[in-house]
């Protein structure tokens, strides 16, 4: 058994900004304020373990890295909280469904952007495709300033005659790989890649939390 050094790349968090109001002047002025991140510790985070196995069960590699919550993924969440927006082309909770499923990619154009939406080169193929994942683990926010967090978990089995090289994973709301039929939650770069044998299982939990540390003056 073998495994590989675990990767541990920075969080990526979105910031809601915040207004104040001044009457200081006898007029109503809106005043810039430090985003909330930055005052409350608040954000989404997104957390991936990787564990690939051969078809006897044997660990042969282990990784962890944060994900990137994309554009798509945030303007849903925004429009699950207060309504629709020009952002989420679905209305509603129930058009837009669960960000449960989890999809495998053989590339590593995941560069630098949140605006993208598709996994390049996505692998729907011998074992792999998208798939809604089972949910896990649920952590409690009960704590002052604790984070709520939930995992899904995937579980995909490569059965093509040749290897198959795996490097990223996205979080999506529908098992359909066609662009007008899903929305986007996370995606995200391997720290390495994982080559995959015929009968070799590849794992993928997914944990997201929402923290924040909720100070009130």
């Amino acid at each position: 058994m073998k495994t590989t050094t675990i990767g541990m790349f920075a969080a990526i968090a979105f910031a809601v900004g915040m207004v104040g109001i001044n009457f200081s002047d006898g007029q109503l002025n809106l005043q810039d304020k430090t985003p909330a991140s930055s005052i409350d510790g608040a954000g989404i985070l997104g957390h991936i373990e990787i564990i690939h196995k051969d078809g006897q069960g044997n660990i042969k590699s282990y990784q962890q890295t944060d994900n990137a919550i994309v554009n798509d993924g945030r303007n849903c969440v925004s429009m699950l909280l207060f309504g629709p927006n020009v952002g989420c082309k679905v209305g509603s909770a129930t058009g837009l469904g669960k960000y449960t499923v989890i999809g495998l990619g053989n590339t590593t154009s995941l560069s630098g952007s949140t605006q993208i939406k598709a996994l390049p080169t996505e692998i729907n193929d011998n074992g792999i495709t998208r798939q809604t994942g089972t949910l896990g683990t649920f952590t409690n926010a009960t704590a002052s300033g604790a984070s709520a967090t939930q995992r899904i978990s995937a579980t995909f089995t490569w059965g093509g005659g040749t290897t198959n090289t795996v490097l990223a994973a996205g979080l999506f709301n529908s098992t359909s790989t066609t662009l007008a039929n899903y929305e986007t939650f996370a995606l995200k770069n391997f720290p390495s890649s994982v080559v995959l044998s015929n009968g070799d299982q590849l794992t993928v939990n997914w944990d997201i939390s929402i923290s924040g540390t909720n100070p009130y003056s």
